[in-house]
């Protein structure tokens, strides 16, 4: 029973983070928990109770690789690939023989063992600083929960009892959940817990269904019947909406939804101004699985990406041949549009235990990324060998993250050039003009960027760290995190330096920060003269029919008077009142 009722009819607003877009509305189903109450008990024969465990293992594995064959044919091999690493955890040889030693021991029930055992678990993961160990929590919890359910023999599910189109509320949700709640009966996801990297919010984006996650505390808020309101564009849930808020939001997801539609039209043409110049339109991604879902928004390769996630979905290093393999199928699937692979980017916010790292003040300007690789090359090295024997194709590059200086990119570069000649003694095939870059995305970097762009073949600015630098920001900070905005003069005034700086090397300048997909600031940054943008592959079609819209003169004319603003709020609202003018349909103003 939950605490609800004397809140009955009171509207409530919840903000969250956006995972999967859209707008659902609809009555709420709320996933109960009780089925993990588990008690325990002393069995009398132990070694029945090992073989009863050793059967549940079974079955599940049976019963994990047929979620795998409907996820194939639901949405791809590469999203059933997330099915994977449950198959590996079953076959995990520690975990069986720790569970049967305790039963032994004990002589407890075999699902009291495994459950405690997976808790522990998934408590010392979440002791962990950083918010990115979700996604393998999750994992570590579907595995738990079907093997319990095989070993009481429970044969219903709690999303069976979905009849109608219903807003699902839960704590959190796991991939096999995800993954049998389909458009049809599921209208949206809101869950207190979860990232946008989640199994299920991978799951979620693919089969378009709206998902807020993060919310925090709504689902002690609500009950079955409930109506509910889910924007997966911004993030906001209204529980128990007025009736204007209905008509608001009905109107916005008709909108958005023909929005959508409209797009469709876009994903296989180029990026290109009404004038004719085009610039190149890339995915941020950080895991194999998002590749059909950035080609499905028409994407022209990746702009960037996030190798630390193959650390921190395992929360171990990937072995060389392990990273070997993933580069190379991401490479092979994009096949011959580029990727570029950043390299490890640990440290700051995604804390690694195997960085032998020290707690810091202030570990977004520590032992981070390209200083914790440079420190121990044990690690670096089989990451660069990865990367360049996954380039025999020519359509692989690397970028090494938050570089600072000269000395920073020449040791990175040294590094690279020693394994390429250990490669080629070897005589494994490579691509020896592989092109590198750096992601600008501290102040130094910016006013050095003349020399640096004499060494490396591209720049990416990385807008997040860089707009928290420049303003001396902390944007985990809710006391001053209201001052960080990249529509700043000053953010301009440095993109506008990097820029210029890559053209008068005669480099191409990119941008992978969370600015390249911001609405608002996609015109001054073509008028800058910024010639790739790599987004969130849910926004890319956004960007293009922003892009495809205007000519290239009018944008270096909204550039060039955006520079002339003093504060961010002039800058804000003179770029507001232009793209209202001229994209009054866009989703931006159905949040």
């Amino acid at each position: 029973m939950n605490s609800n009722k004397n809140q009955e009819g009171k509207t409530i607003v919840l903000r969250g983070v956006p995972a999967s877009p859209g707008i659902a509305i609809g009555p709420v189903f709320r996933k109960e928990t009780k089925d993990l109450e588990i008690r325990p008990r002393t069995v009398t024969d132990a070694e029945s109770e090992v073989k009863r465990f050793i059967q549940a293992i079974e079955k599940t594995k049976r019963d994990v690789e047929q979620t795998r064959q409907s996820a194939r044919k639901k949405l791809g091999e590469e999203e059933a690939r997330i099915f994977d690493a449950h198959l590996m955890l079953l076959e995990d040889i520690i975990v069986i023989e720790e569970t049967t030693k305790h039963i032994l021991k004990e002589k407890k029930n075999a699902d009291f063992i495994i459950l405690e055992m997976m808790n522990r678990i998934v408590d010392s993961m979440r002791e962990q600083e950083g918010g990115y160990l979700n996604q393998r929590v999750a994992d570590i919890q579907d595995v738990s929960q079907r093997i319990i359910r095989n070993l009481r023999k429970e044969k219903r599910f709690w999303f069976e009892e979905i009849q109608a189109p219903t807003i699902v509320v839960a704590p959190d949700l796991t991939p096999s959940e995800a993954i049998h709640l389909s458009p049809e009966k599921v209208l949206g996801f809101a869950t207190d817990l979860g990232g946008r990297t989640s199994h299920y919010a991978i799951l979620a984006r693919s089969l378009g269904v709206p998902l807020v996650v993060g919310l925090g505390k709504i689902w002690g808020q609500v009950e079955t019947g409930d109506t509910l309101i889910v924007n997966g564009n911004s993030g906001k849930v209204i529980l128990r909406p007025t009736r204007e808020q209905l008509e608001e939001y009905r109107l916005k997801r008709k909108r958005y939804l023909q929005f959508e539609e409209s797009l469709l039209n876009l994903k296989d043409l180029p990026a290109r101004t009404l004038d004719g110049h085009q610039v190149i339109l890339s995915a941020n991604i950080e895991l194999a699985a998002e590749v059909d879902i950035m080609k499905k928004h028409g994407a022209q390769g990746i702009g960037l990406f996030r190798t630390e996630y193959l650390y921190l979905r395992e929360n171990r290093f990937p072995s060389e041949e392990e990273q070997y393999q993933e580069y190379r199928g991401v490479a092979e699937a994009i096949y011959p549009d580029p990727v570029i692979f950043r390299t490890f980017d640990l440290g700051g916010d995604k804390m690694s235990a195997d960085l032998d790292h020290h707690k810091e003040m202030n570990p977004f300007l520590g032992y981070r990324a390209i200083r914790a690789c440079l420190d121990q090359p044990d690690l670096f090295k089989p990451q660069l060998r990865a990367i360049l024997r996954a380039s025999s194709r020519r359509n692989v590059k690397v970028m090494f993250p938050f570089i600072s200086g000269l000395e920073e990119l020449r040791a990175a570069k040294g590094v690279l050039e020693g394994v390429k000649s250990e490669l080629l003694e070897e005589g494994v095939s490579i691509d020896r003009e592989l092109e590198v870059g750096i992601m600008v995305e501290t102040p130094s970097a910016v006013v050095m960027a003349d020399l640096l762009a004499t060494e490396v073949d591209f720049f990416s600015i990385g807008t997040n760290d860089l707009t928290q630098f420049t303003l001396a920001v902390d944007r985990g900070n809710e006391r001053v995190s209201h001052l960080y905005n990249a529509l700043h003069p000053a953010v301009l005034s440095m993109i506008k330096g990097t820029v210029d700086a890559g053209k008068k090397a005669g480099i191409w300048v990119g941008m992978c920060g969370e600015m390249a997909g911001d609405p608002l600031a996609v015109l001054i940054l073509l008028g800058l003269g910024l010639q790739e943008f790599s987004v969130s592959p849910m926004v890319l079609p956004e960007v293009k029919k922003i892009i495809r819209s205007i000519t290239h003169k009018e944008s270096r004319q909204i550039a060039e008077e955006s520079l002339k603003m003093h504060t961010t709020d002039e800058l804000q609202g003179y770029i507001e009142g232009v793209m209202k003018r001229k994209f009054a349909d866009l989703p931006i103003w159905f949040k």
